[in-house]
């Protein structure tokens, strides 16, 4: 190379950008916050440490530096290495790990399409079993009718230090029975979404190094039978899902629409699962969660479209539960009468560009190192 060349190549050196990744972070924590679950559980007198450890917050902290991600969960850590090209699974509470490289996870996806089609195979089978156990059993004539809606509340207030905007998203469903006049079952589940309009630098952080891990991941990855066989089954996966209730999967693709309507960043949000029945006699010395006294169709509308919340609604009309305070700035609606089966809150905080230490990044010592779960799968291929 002439000496004009090598002062070209000096000088575009030194006029490209350096790429400079400072250190970032932000928690995020999730919690059981309210609800007659939650008031059950705590009225136990000897429960149980797996029990009571439903209601304890669940918190994930992302913290980035550089070509290195690590995200700590209550009972686990993953730390991705760009530069390694591993990732690495921490279990702090048996001490041990395993890395996955990023080679091995190119040999899954290569894999992946003859896997969705046995999966695929698999499925269609289980249904074809339970559509000929169904035509054994009485038909049942309950209807169902959803209906979602997302709400621009209009309120603006600080959240965890940024400004935010509430939105609130509700989806209702509504179980009849045509031969028992009078006797329904309503499902509620609402959730309150307060959303920052730009996105925290924090986060943005951890967004892009994910954008670069995909990138270095998939560098030489031809992912086009894979993306068929997943463009060809999300519908017939989303039907089989829903099947047995109709108007359910339109109802949530309804909902996917309504949520991408919300803007900006998620910063706080509460939901809450319950509802009201109507119609229901408790019966006599019995309990509300066998359900109505009502006989026929009618009486096991309960067993039919509610066994999954304990008979919560076995009475003429629920009474509100207690719930206990949250982390949310406002309360979120409630129907009149309506009964809240469990309430979550989720949000983000503690963000952060102070130094992480670098034992962040590294595997505890004294942890044993075990086969990953990809790893075992690659070898019995």
């Amino acid at each position: 190379m002439n000496s004009c060349a090598q002062g070209m190549v000096t000088l575009a050196l030194a006029l490209s950008p350096l790429v400079c990744y400072g250190d970032s972070s932000y928690r995020e924590t999730t919690q059981m916050t309210g609800g007659q679950l939650v008031d059950s559980l705590k009225s136990i007198p000897f429960m149980s440490k797996q029990l009571k450890g439903l209601t304890d917050p669940m918190t994930t902290t992302t913290m980035v530096h550089g070509n290195q991600k690590a995200v700590v969960r209550n009972e686990s850590t993953e730390i991705y290495d760009l530069d390694k090209q591993e990732i690495i699974h921490i279990d702090t509470v048996r001490k041990k790990y395993s890395v996955d490289t990023f080679a091995d996870m190119r040999k899954m996806m290569a894999k992946m399409p003859d896997m969705m089609k046995q999966a695929q195979a698999q499925a269609a089978a289980a249904q074809a079993q339970a559509q000929a156990q169904q035509t054994q059993m009485p038909a049942s004539n309950l209807q169902y009718s959803f209906s979602v809606s997302v709400n621009d509340t209009g309120l603006q207030q600080v959240v965890n230090g940024l400004n935010a905007k509430q939105h609130i998203l509700k989806l209702t469903a509504i179980v009849t029975d045509p031969s028992n006049p009078g006797t329904s079952v309503t499902y509620t589940t609402t959730s309150e979404i307060w959303t920052t309009p730009d996105v925290p630098e924090e986060i943005k952080d951890a967004q892009d190094f994910d954008i670069r891990f995909g990138q270095a991941l998939m560098s030489g990855v031809d992912l086009s039978a894979y993306l068929n066989m997943r463009g060809n089954s999300s519908n017939a996966a989303m039907a089989q899902m829903f099947a047995g209730k109709p108007g359910a999967a339109e109802a949530f693709q309804q909902m996917g629409k309504e949520l991408a309507k919300i803007k900006g960043t998620r910063i706080l949000g509460k939901t809450s699962m319950g509802g009201l029945g109507t119609g229901m006699a408790q019966p006599q010395g019995g309990s509300a969660a066998s359900g109505p006294a009502e006989t026929g169709t009618g009486g096991n509308i309960v067993a039919q479209a509610v066994s999954g919340l304990g008979g919560l609604w076995g009475k003429k009309k629920s009474q509100p539960a207690s719930t206990a305070p949250t982390a949310s700035p406002t309360n979120t609606p409630q129907t009149p009468g309506e009964t809240t089966l469990v309430e979550t809150t989720t949000q983000k905080s503690n963000f952060s560009h102070d130094p992480i230490p670098t034992s962040a990044f590294q595997i505890p010592e004294g942890f044993k190192q075990v086969p990953s779960p990809l790893e075992q799968t690659l070898a019995n291929q």
